[in-house]
């Protein structure tokens, strides 16, 4: 059977499908301590690492230097030997494209520039002479001076804007008949961006901050990629395109960190004017002022064709010089755009990439599937799938803060994975957390973090998931059309609500898609049905695309608030539940022979029903958390997924059904433990804590952050088998039985299998951790084995 082969792999999957993390230098970077941390991180079954210089680095050691240089040889050697793979990061914290300030130093024109607004009314008739007092900065340089006439309602007559030409020094005639109004001058400038840097003092709040590079400017980006890009090449050659598998870019910004002068500053860089002329067939100058001005009716489709000029020319300068840069080495582009809901330049992309940081998503909250961010996940598989990429990456966790849980990371893990990302990027592992470094982006998910023992079990789930998700074949039937630098939410989020999947399109990608068997054909994927929302406008060759699509019998419908029963006259529903549950998501991929569909609970509550799927076969429930897996007939496919759960459903269609088996009958007794147990803390017992105390509410206790081990002898009856019900919990209980480890469970519900024990006395102890948030933060989130705990028998009749 297929199903075996397949199995076995998912339970042992390859390294290279592990957790590839930030890793945080930021510190004097002790070699043997590097060395260390590499192999800690392998014995956790993490894949990869990707050495990440961050605020705290040392003088000593510095940014592109011989000595960091040296370093990273070390590290990439050492994951070398390891079978583990290394992405590298392209710049000194973030954003990209500066070099720590590199770029700028080496030519001060390669700073990020902007352009700002200066005017003045005036009333008419009238002849004379203005000239803009801008300042005194040597590098202002003049964009274009237009005059227009103010209408009643304070918006500039767009029909009598007229460009001035400068008399000398900047000065122009104004001759102008009756009425009001507005000479508009706009000018080249500084922004004024930085970037975070890497030492103490080069936080991009400090004066010494570095500059940002002009991203916009194609001499500043092959500036930036030979001070980085060709010094990495030079020093690890022989690791490229085995070892180290990708070049990590961050959230570019064409305007720097804090570059946008209190919102007056607008992207630009010198010649753009004349660039977008080109584009476009017409100056665009007399309408520049309209980025400020209301210009009328038009002035906000003006607005969105100057950003899409930008992001057109950030595509051309710097992720188009990134990815050949990429390719040309044997590599790939990987990392982010700066905003959650950009799709267009993932094409460019080898290895599509997005983040999730500052609790953009949170379990329980409408994040998950309202508001821009919730598009990030499906925006990075959709790039993947235009371009027909093998892995799609996810930053995540970032500045969660101390409380982030095991319990938010498992539901964060699986947001993402059922979205179809396969290559998980925690954002971060620090190597220290010395002083101020604690609170930089934080958490720490690694060593100073006091659920690291337990790390290891999420980081195989995630690997066994990522390695299911990857090489196959994605199957979904949907697609979104939206604005390719900013893809909608409110037509997914009926869709997830419904278990409907789906995937993002720009206008580019209709444009080139093939008519193939009544289905528009776009990269890996084949699509029935096409959703337009959030538009402003589709270019012709992608109207004409549609068109020709519906022709051959496929289904375009405008968004309009209401969008299931219009895919559900077009197609069969792929996967149904009974009880329809609005926290249910799956994924459905088909990899080597077998259809793989992973179900995901995204809420609070179990979601049980009976499920419909529309392949047929044998099928086998298999649990990516345990390893486990059983058979299960198709019309008894009743699925009950408790909190924080995901199963994967594995059909088999060349194999027939199961037959249904008949369901055993099972007592169930419950005991509750208010036996006395024993508090102990580094070895030593305690008498100020105890079984239904929450130690962050008692006296001295309040800031403790660490494991308190409970104890006690139980009698157990006579049954088949019994698990451990512990009640509430704060927050991760690892259990023993006759001092053998039986089993953790890092969120709620806390309850643990024991499995088969014989009748009499056993020994039970409860290891109990909490959160680093009360050491870190001082939040005294519950702590301890509140309970009430109890021991549940199972007979079976």
């Amino acid at each position: 059977m297929r199903h075996e082969a397949v199995y076995k792999m998912f339970k042992d999957p390859p390294t290279e499908f592990g957790l590839i993390p930030f890793w945080f230098w930021n510190d004097d970077l002790n070699e043997e301590e590097l060395v260390r941390q590499v192999r800690s991180f392998h014995e956790a079954g993490f894949g990869g690492i990707m050495p990440h210089a961050r605020v705290g680095l040392s003088h000593r050691v510095g940014y592109l230097t011989d000595e960091f240089f040296r370093l990273v040889r070390v590290v990439v050697e050492e994951a070398a030997r390891l079978g583990m793979k290394v992405i590298l990061y392209d710049e000194g914290s973030y954003p990209s494209g500066s070099a720590n300030g590199a770029v700028v130093a080496e030519n001060p024109d390669y700073a990020t520039r902007s352009i700002r607004m200066w005017d003045r009314m005036f009333e008419g008739p009238r002849q004379g002479f203005w000239r803009p007092n801008t300042g005194r900065a040597m590098k202002d340089r003049h964009v274009c001076t237009v005059l227009g006439l103010v209408l009643d309602d304070g918006s500039i007559d767009a029909s009598t804007v007229r460009v001035l030409e400068p008399e000398g020094h900047t000065i122009f005639r104004i001759d102008i008949p009756e009425g009001r109004w507005k000479a508009m001058s706009v000018w080249d400038v500084a922004s004024g961006g930085v970037i975070r840097g890497v030492f103490e003092e080069s936080e991009d709040g400090h004066a010494t901050a570095p500059p940002s590079g002009d991203i916009l400017n194609p001499e500043a980006v092959a500036c930036f990629l030979r001070l980085t890009h060709d010094r990495y090449f030079e020093t690890l050659e022989p690791f490229f395109g085995d070892t180290i598998i990708a070049m990590f870019t961050d959230e570019p910004n064409v305007l720097g960190r804090g570059g946008s002068r209190r919102g007056q500053g607008k992207p630009y860089t010198p010649g753009f004017e004349d660039w977008i002329a080109d584009r476009w067939g017409e100056d665009p100058r007399p309408w520049l002022p309209a980025l400020w001005e209301d210009y009328g009716e038009e002035t906000e489709a003006f607005r969105h064709r100057y950003s899409e000029a930008v992001y057109a020319r950030l595509v051309e300068t710097f992720y188009n010089a990134q990815s050949e840069w990429c390719a040309e080495h044997g590599i790939a582009l990987t990392g982010h755009p700066a905003e959650s809901n950009e799709l267009s330049p993932l094409r460019l992309f080898q290895m599509p990439g997005q983040d999730m940081v500052w609790r953009y998503v949170e379990p329980d909250k409408l994040t998950a599937i309202d508001g821009i961010h919730s598009t990030a996940a499906k925006t990075a598989t959709s790039g993947a799938r235009l371009s027909n990429r093998r892995r799609i990456l996810t930053e995540v966790c970032g500045a969660y803060g101390w409380q982030l849980s095991l319990d938010e990371v498992k539901w964060l893990f699986d947001w993402h994975l059922v979205r179809g990302n396969n290559l998980i990027n925690p954002h971060a592992v620090f190597y220290s957390i010395r002083e101020r470094r604690a609170w930089e982006s934080e958490p720490d998910l690694a060593f100073h973090n006091i659920w690291w023992p337990y790390f290891k079990h999420i980081a195989l789930y995630s690997r066994r998931l990522c390695w299911i998700l990857s090489d196959g074949e994605h199957l979904c039937d949907v697609a979104i059309l939206g604005d390719g630098n900013a893809v909608p939410w409110e037509s997914a989020k009926e869709l997830y609500q419904n278990q409907i999947d789906f995937l993002y399109l720009d206008d580019q990608a209709v444009s080139e898609a093939v008519i193939e068997d009544n289905r528009l054909a776009v990269g890996s994927q084949r699509y029935q049905v096409v959703i337009i929302e959030g538009l402003q406008e589709l270019s012709q060759r992608a109207s004409d695309k549609l068109d020709a699509f519906r022709k051959v019998g496929g289904t375009v419908v405008e968004f309009d608030g209401d969008i299931v029963d219009a895919v559900d006259r077009a197609i069969p529903r792929d996967l149904e539940i009974a009880l329809p549950n609005p926290d249910l998501r799956h994924i459905h991929f088909k990899k080597d022979g077998l259809d793989l569909y992973l179900l995901v609970n995204e809420g609070e509550t179990e979601i049980d029903g009976l499920v419909t799927l529309s392949v047929s076969g044998s099928i086998e429930i298999w649990d990516a958390m345990s390893g486990d897996r059983r058979d299960v007939a198709p019309d008894d496919l009743n699925i009950q997924l408790g909190r924080r759960e995901s199963l994967i459903l594995a059909v088999d269609s060349s194999s027939a059904p199961s037959e249904t088996a008949q369901q055993s009958e099972w007592s169930t007794e419950r005991i509750e433990l208010a036996a006395d147990w024993t508090s102990r803390f580094d070895g030593e017992d305690i008498s100020t804590i105890s079984v239904g105390d929450d130690w962050a509410r008692v006296n001295g206790w309040e800031l403790f952050s660490g494991c308190v081990s409970y104890s006690t002898e139980i009698a157990f009856p006579d049954a088949d088998s019994f698990e451990l019900d512990m009640g509430k919990v704060g927050e991760i209980a690892e259990v023993l039985v006759d001092g053998e480890s039986v089993g953790c469970r890092m969120w709620a519900p806390h309850i643990v299998h024991l499995g088969s024990l014989s009748a009499g006395q056993h020994l039970i102890e409860v290891r109990v951790t909490n959160s680093m948030a009360n050491e870190y933060e001082g939040m005294q989130l519950p702590s301890g084995l509140i309970g009430p705990v109890a021991l549940i028998a199972r007979r079976l009749e």
